[in-house]
């Protein structure tokens, strides 16, 4: 039977209950603690290895260009990939680096 607030306990019941609120509180307030130093931790950190590759990826497009060429290695084989990043690639940087010094 369950025992309300306004039944009498035993004292013995009451001293165990009131040990295991105490010892809740106490666990509570730990793991509480463990939390916020958690978090502070995390934010010392700062971001983690994903969100630094989507921003590396986002803001060098270099990056994405080799991965491209590597991924494309593999799929093609070396050579043929080779001689694809060397004819575009340099082109495109040769064409670049003229329509630069062109316009100074």
């Amino acid at each position: 039977m369950n025992t309300h607030d306004g039944e009498r306990r035993h004292p013995r019941d009451a001293g165990r209950e009131a040990l295991i609120r105490t010892r809740l509180a106490a666990s509570r307030a730990e793991l509480l603690a463990d939390s916020i130093a958690i978090r502070e931790q995390r934010a010392r950190q700062g971001p983690s290895l994903p969100a630094r590759g989507l921003e590396l990826v986002s803001t060098a497009p270099n990056v994405t260009l080799l991965a491209a060429a590597v991924i494309g290695a593999l799929v093609v084989g070396p050579w043929k990939m080779a001689s694809i990043v060397v004819r575009n690639g340099v082109v495109g940087w040769v064409g670049k680096s003229v329509r630069r010094r062109a316009a100074r």
